[in-house]
């Protein structure tokens, strides 16, 4: 095995970097407010961002999935257009809708919440019709430009608050204010483009005849998947923001941040997955889609691998400093959940055969099902046992559903394996090396400080693992 950066196609080589790029951003964006505003004031920004995420998959009402990521089968302008508009309106009438109900309870009760609430708001929306601009241009196959969207929507953010904390003082309230007025900015530029480029035309901005069947009720088996989602990635911050201090909790999210770059390499490779199998299906070529998700998932694992190796050594020294605080986090912590997103990232192959076979209830009632059993476990361990027990619930979870997902497209004609032989020798192999690594990192057997332990650590593993790969390779 080994790391053929060069050998990537340069639409993938240009989504890697813009992920790398987009993490970067985001690493850059945390000392930005524990610097300036402090810790205490980063976890409140925490507890706002899980918020806002736990409201998107209402605002969304499904229309990435179930109305954008269709239109990859069709190119006719009339269609394209007419979906984003509706798509569009129908989601800015449903906001406007909550947004008059929420103003009128904090009317009632909590008017000290008005401006924080909005701008929650605010940012849950535009993130929304962002979110469908960004899937339009992937189904369009335009993925150089929703890479280049993607770097400028963070690196503005970094720049306004950068010069704002440079001329005047920076607050919470004016870091979201900020966020409000870049991702308004980027959805008129993608708007903007998408016009000029003649992939959609105002001419055809009218309403469809029935949006009740075409967007409302397709789209209501995605909201309770995104929700059932918000409960098990951001249910366990919520829950332990009431039990740990800010600094635990900083730093709890910060691990999950940065081992999410395994989700971030897995888009990388799934980007342009769904229309392809959507494609190959339409054309009744069910061999042609398993080896397509058998490469994809190859390509996955060899890198997760080397990038999970920095991910769970570098993380903790890099946390440490951004955090603008002298606590460190122990590495099984970074492994387990790199190991959760991993498993989770694997079964994606799985869980589009489902939806390309019309599956799609299936996956909403696994997902509330796991989402529910994620909350409980979240609920009942966080207090007794704190990280450990979010961490516990986590992998558990995640492994579940996978493994749901696994046993039920097998039985809906899902004939061939997931991986290559191979690809189950090397995660083993890894799994092993992972293990073996925190066991000698519990003893302590080095003491030549953080870094150049984790930097010797990180040497180590990294031959160690090429090493044996080479040989699994050679007696396969």
């Amino acid at each position: 095995m080994n790391f053929p950066f060069i050998k990537l196609s340069p639409e993938v080589k240009i989504r890697f970097l813009s992920e790398f790029f987009l993490k970067f951003g985001n690493f850059l964006f945390i000392p930005l407010i524990t610097f300036t505003i402090g810790i205490n004031k980063y976890s409140e920004y925490i507890i706002i961002s899980s918020i806002i995420n736990g409201l998107i998959p209402i605002l969304i009402l499904g229309f990435n999935f179930s109305i954008i990521k269709k239109l990859s089968t069709t190119s006719d302008l009339k269609i394209q257009s007419l979906r984003v508009f509706n798509a569009f309106i129908l989601i800015t009438i449903f906001s406007l809708f909550l947004f008059l109900l929420l103003l009128l309870y904090l009317n009632l009760f909590f008017k000290n919440l008005i401006i924080l609430n909005s701008f929650i708001f605010a940012i849950a929306y535009l993130s929304a019709i962002q979110m469908i601009f960004f899937e339009f241009l992937r189904c369009n196959g335009k993925s150089n430009i929703y890479s280049f969207f993607q770097i400028f929507d963070i690196f503005f953010l970094i720049f306004l608050v950068f010069f704002i904390q440079f001329f005047f003082q920076l607050s919470l309230d004016t870091i979201l204010f900020n966020i409000i007025f870049v991702k308004f900015f980027s959805i008129l530029l993608i708007f903007l483009f998408l016009l000029k480029k003649k992939i959609i035309s105002m001419k055809y901005f009218f309403f469809d005849q029935d949006l009740l069947k075409i967007y409302i009720i397709p789209g209501i088996i995605y909201i309770f998947l995104g929700l059932s989602e918000w409960l098990i990635n951001y249910g366990d911050k919520l829950i332990l923001s009431k039990y740990l201090s800010a600094v635990y909790l900083s730093v709890y999210f910060t691990a999950s941040m940065f081992s999410s770059v395994i989700n971030s390499l897995g888009s990388v490779f799934w980007w342009d997955l769904f229309p392809k199998l959507s494609k190959l299906n339409y054309q009744n070529k069910e061999k042609e889609m398993f080896t397509l998700i058998k490469s994809k998932n190859n390509k996955f694992i060899e890198y997760s691998i080397y990038v999970s190796f920095l991910v769970i050594l570098v993380s903790p020294i890099i946390q440490k400093i951004i955090l603008n605080s002298d606590f460190i986090i122990s590495h099984h912590i970074y492994v387990v959940f790199v190991i959760s997103f991993f498993s989770h990232q694997i079964s994606t192959g799985w869980e589009f055969f489902c939806y390309i076979k019309e599956k799609g209830k299936f996956i909403l009632i696994n997902s509330i099902t796991w989402g529910i059993i994620s909350f409980m476990l979240y609920y009942l361990l966080i207090p007794i046992y704190g990280i450990n027990g979010a961490l516990f619930s986590l992998l558990f979870v995640k492994v579940g559903y996978s493994m749901s997902l696994k046993i039920y497209s097998e039985k809906i004609g899902f004939t061939d394996n997931l991986l290559f032989k191979n690809d189950i020798k090397f995660i083993f192999l890894y799994v092993v090396i992972i293990f073996l690594f925190l066991i000698i990192d519990n003893a302590r057997i080095l003491n030549l400080g953080d870094i150049l332990n984790n930097l010797v650590y990180l040497s180590v593993l990294i031959f160690f693992f090429i090493l044996s790969s080479k040989l699994i390779k050679r007696f396969s």
